[in-house]
């Protein structure tokens, strides 16, 4: 391949991919000739110079290009150019700028900024109180442009932004000094500091490499579901990555400098070793307390016709609510767990008590809300969650209620669960619900099904299907899932067919029967909204039937002329959904589904934001934030599993990736939808989910730590 060498002129962008940096540029050089640049190029604007390095391609469908390897920004040169750029400091306008280039000959004026910032603008004829502005704007752009050199040659420049957000006017010295630091920026990995640092000469054998090395080892397997690794399985790790041998002494340097906490021959992140011991230790004493408060004791009989329905399985959970200070109810679907939290709520209000009934999620709490007939919310909301501050309630400021309900539990992360049992009041007894069946929680632990398995905590667990939910196929066919058997997809005279299995073996035609269930069928018989009221679920991204290709299928049937925006990365009316964090300033959780309003100009003249709207509000998201959405109208089960709406169409399918596909994620997708689930693939894919339990282990030890600490709790665990 011919390679490429020259100084480019931007002259103007054709596509640019904000959440990765790669975008399309069509330049000039300096003999006029145009150029198309494609690569990581987001830090370049339009008329600025760049040194570029790549080679030349010829591209099927748009010609020849120039694959960009290294473009590094220059000053710039014109004094058209260098009148933009110097209009970039607040408070220099175009005459200002003028005044600047004639008095100090062109290029040379930014140099003299630099040697003088307050002196040189001065002279631009700044009034005395708008210097001291000038100055601080023109730090952050000299930053920028500092930041530019040492990022570039690494295809890194499109992290400028976020890196000078999150170290200010000092964020180069932390590239050239300390660059292992970056990790701790969304979206800056080990691998992206480690390219940085060794591009700028740190040694594979640097303590900083290995203690970065380390805590990304242990963050993945965080983000993989467990809150520990063995100290072995760490080292061994660690060598892999690094690339050069690690023993366990370096666990114990980094043990000793309180980065690491290791427990046992365990090694956790200093944080998540913290957030386990607490949520131990917070449960073993509400299990030791002694119930109190407005609630007394409460005898196992209904009261006025409250509960007259309810089962004796369902009174053990009543009844524990009033007699422990911590109770959990668990079963699957059908078995009774809204009208136990019903029957709770009732009870308890007719004592004078204060409930509050809270959800992880939006939709749970409006479920929770319409089940009860008291108000639910969300965690976050009860907490009072104020943005940039964190959570209003907390020991110091509990929750105002003498009963605290949680429902969907199982959907808890460990940090979730340690902030909400910080707010309960010291007399005040909480209820906690959900299925210890289903997939555990996006992240470290999974706190409700270990708090069920510790055996410390009174349990009621309702295994009686009731009526209503019997005749139901999906309700039949999830208790079959969980048992590992395949579900019956002939529904008897009695049942209500709201289960269907749709066998297409060949990719094309499953993914064609997909989009005209979801587009046309399922609509028309149904009288539902194909974008809010169907969710589609597959366990991998790629592939013929993975979640990017459903997505893009469905969103030309579903939003084709929707006007492109970020790039064209997304369309105005998408589906999308919230990813890889949370934005607790906002008010938007990882998960949380979303429709794209609009595209509206930000204040200041900064960026355009994004309008979303999603579970009763609209969410106005800065620019920088856009990388974290995702299409959605394909989803994979982890990440759906707190949403629950009328139709699932479940992908069981080879090209679906079917080898992930398990029985805890298939039994949590089926129990999704309301009204109906369908699945498309092959029995075959089916059978093997069906008959493979998840075996990847989630390493956590909150039942040790509990086992522990429970010789303090007294009375039976379980009912």
């Amino acid at each position: 391949m011919e390679t490429f060498e020259a100084e480019v002129i931007i002259r103007r962008a054709r596509f640019v991919n904000d959440e990765t940096g790669w975008a399309v540029l069509e330049g000039s050089t300096a003999d006029g000739a145009t150029v198309v640049l494609v690569g990581m190029l987001h830090h370049l604007d339009e008329r600025e110079r760049a040194e570029v390095v790549g080679t030349w391609v010829n591209d099927n469908r748009f010609g020849m290009q120039v694959k960009v390897s290294q473009a590094t920004p220059l000053p710039p040169s014109d004094d058209e150019a260098l009148t933009a750029y110097l209009r970039r400091i607040k408070h220099v306008g175009e005459k200002r700028a003028r005044r600047l280039i004639e008095r100090f000959h062109g290029e040379d004026v930014l140099a003299a900024i630099d040697r003088d910032p307050p002196g040189v603008l001065a002279a631009a004829g700044l009034p005395r109180g708008a210097i001291a502005e000038a100055v601080s704007s023109w730090e952050r752009i000299r930053v920028t442009r500092q930041l530019h050199l040492l990022l570039a040659p690494h295809g890194l420049a499109y992290l400028v932004t976020k890196i000078h957000e999150a170290f200010g006017d000092g964020a180069h010295r932390v590239v050239s000094d300390h660059p292992y630091e970056l990790t701790s920026v969304f979206g800056v990995g080990f691998l992206t500091a480690d390219r940085i640092a060794r591009g700028i000469g740190a040694e594979v054998d640097s303590p900083e490499r290995a203690r970065a090395g380390a805590i990304h080892v242990l963050s993945e397997t965080e983000r993989s579901g467990s809150t520990c690794l063995p100290a072995r399985q760490l080292t061994a790790s660690l060598t892999e990555l690094l690339g050069t041998a690690v023993d366990e002494d370096l666990i114990d340097d980094l043990v000793t400098r309180g980065d690491l906490v290791r427990d046992d021959g365990w090694v956790y992140r200093r944080q998540t070793a913290e957030l386990e011991a607490e949520l131990a230790e917070r449960v073993a004493n509400l299990v030791a307390d002694r119930p109190g408060g407005r609630l007394g004791e409460l005898g196992q009989q209904p009261c006025d016709g409250v509960g007259s329905e309810l089962t004796p399985e369902q009174w053990t959970g009543v009844g524990g609510a009033f007699e422990h200070r911590l109770s959990l109810i668990t079963g699957g679907p059908g078995t009774g767990k809204t009208a136990s939290i019903r029957a709770i709520a009732a009870l308890s209000s007719r004592q004078g008590a204060r409930v509050q009934l809270v959800a992880p999620t939006g939709r749970a709490a409006v479920r929770m809300s319409e089940a009860s007939g008291l108000t639910a919310r969300t965690v976050h909301s009860a907490l009072g969650w104020i943005p940039g501050e964190g959570p209003t309630h907390d020991e110091d400021d509990p929750l105002p209620c003498d009963l605290l309900i949680v429902d969907e539990t199982s959907m808890a992360s460990l940090e979730l669960l340690v902030t909400l049992l910080r707010a309960v009041g010291t007399r005040a007894h909480v209820v906690l619900v959900g299925d210890a069946d289903q997939l555990a929680p996006v992240g470290a632990g999974k706190p409700f099904a270990e708090l069920v398995a510790s055996g410390i905590v009174y349990t009621a667990r309702l295994t009686h299907i009731f009526r209503q939910a019997a005749g139901s196929m999906i309700v039949q066919g999830a208790h079959a899932i969980r048992r590992g058997k395949l579900p019956d997809f002939a529904a008897p005279p009695e049942m209500r067919r709201d289960l269907f299995l749709i066998e297409r073996a060949q990719p094309e035609k499953a993914l064609r029967e997909i989009v005209e269930l979801v587009c046309d069928r399922l609509p028309a018989h149904y009288g539902v909204d194909p974008v809010v009221d169907i969710q589609v679920f597959a366990p991998v991204y790629r592939g013929e039937l993975g979640i990017d290709a459903l997505n893009e299928a469905l969103r030309e049937r579903l939003n084709p002329d929707g006007e492109p925006v970020r790039g064209g990365r997304l369309r105005i009316g998408d589906k999308l959904m919230m990813t890889g964090r949370n934005l607790h300033d906002l008010g938007l959780m990882n998960g949380t589904l979303l429709r794209l309003l609009d595209e509206v100009e930000g204040s200041g003249g900064d960026d355009a934001a994004l309008l979303l709207a999603g579970e009763g509000a609209v969410f106005r998201l800065p620019p920088e934030e856009s990388h974290a959405l995702r299409l959605a109208y394909a989803c994979s089960v982890h990440r759906g599993q707190g949403i629950e709406l009328p139709i699932a169409v479940i992908v069981a399918h080879r090209a679906a990736g079917a080898f992930f596909l398990r029985r805890e994620m298939l039994y949590t997708a089926v129990t999704r939808a309301s009204l109906a689930t369908v699945i498309v693939g092959t029995r075959e894919a089916l059978a093997r989910a069906v008959s493979t339990p998840d075996t990847g282990r989630r390493h956590s030890r909150l039942v040790e730590r509990l086992a522990s600490l429970g010789r303090r709790a007294a009375g039976p665990a379980t009912a």
